[in-house]
């Protein structure tokens, strides 16, 4: 049961690997602004999440807290989501600067 566990944590990994990728990618030169918009968004998004990640990586877990890989999975899924909701409600800025280099460079 474990290395089911494992792998489903290796594979979120991995399709995040893929994501960040992805956007490097991106021909922004035939995309509308909302498009623009959008992939800085997610740009955002994925940079407040590595910052979680981070975060919690300094954090240490001693044998009262730790839950093991279950609960390592389950703070993926939550930050992930904290990050798309910080970036929604505004972020950090960093969004807003991308799409203002983007658009300046299009």
């Amino acid at each position: 049961m474990e290395i089911g566990s494992e792998s489903v944590f290796t594979a979120r990994e991995n399709m995040e690997t893929g994501r960040i990728e992805s956007l490097g990618k991106k021909n922004y030169k035939g995309m509308d602004e909302k498009k623009i918009k959008e992939t800085s968004s997610q740009f955002e998004t994925l940079f407040i999440e590595q910052l979680f990640k981070s975060m919690r990586s300094t954090v240490p877990k001693d044998e009262w807290l730790n839950g093991g890989l279950k609960q390592d999975i389950f703070e993926d899924m939550l930050y992930s989501e904290y990050s798309k909701l910080i970036s929604k409600s505004g972020g950090i800025g960093l969004g807003d600067m991308v799409y203002k280099f983007l658009i300046s460079n299009k």
